[in-house]
């Protein structure tokens, strides 16, 4: 039996992610329910009720998604001071899959930002086509310039639940001593696109 979880998850703005050294919140321990339509199973006292999630509930899920993301990108962001734009999933059972564009195939071969986005995008639509996930995102690095001729870099994060709602998040941030600092977040409601009613 599958419970809910509806705790906020907490976000680490000043401090480095590492799945070995961080404990694993209950929100991260999250499942949904392995069913086709967007629904949780909730157990009260030994009954299973079975209800559509709310925007909260599925908010929650697609932080969920972003956190594993993050997880994912902050190594290869230290390592290397950026990051390619990938996609997540997070399938009905709360398991996260990343989609990734492998640009290792020779030295001379690389693959550009843009490319690796639009490759991204389009695979994020044939996923969401088939209805088998329950949130799709993307996550990738945005550099915006200032008024003084400078740019101030921001992870831009994009996600989306198979139950209609979607967010995007946009944080400023900087690598200091081989750890990511977050800004304050910009969130924003947004309009689904990969699970639009057409």
């Amino acid at each position: 039996m599958i419970t809910v979880v509806f705790s906020l998850l907490p976000f680490l703005l000043s401090t480095s992610l590492h799945a070995e050294e961080r404990k694993i919140s209950k929100a991260e321990e999250m499942a949904t329910a392995g069913s086709k339509e967007p629904v949780a199973e909730l157990n009260t006292l030994g009954t299973t009720v079975k209800t559509k999630l709310t925007e909260e509930q599925a908010v929650e899920q697609l932080k969920y998604m972003m956190v594993k993301g993050w997880i994912k990108m902050e190594r290869v962001l230290v390592e290397s001071g950026s990051f390619l734009p990938f996609g997540m999933t997070l399938m009905p059972d709360g398991e996260f899959k990343s989609l990734l564009v492998n640009s290792n195939v020779t030295e001379e071969l690389t693959v550009s930002p843009e490319f690796a986005l639009n490759a991204v995008i389009e695979n994020l639509k044939a996923i969401a086509e088939t209805r088998a996930v329950w949130g799709v995102g993307l996550m990738y690095i945005q550099a915006q310039e200032k008024k003084d001729g400078t740019f101030e870099q921001r992870i831009q994060v994009l996600t989306e639940h198979i139950a209609g709602w979607a967010r995007h998040w946009s944080y400023p941030y900087k690598v200091v001593d081989g750890v990511v600092k977050l800004g304050a977040p910009t969130e924003t409601l947004a309009k689904p696109v990969y699970f639009s009613k057409k």
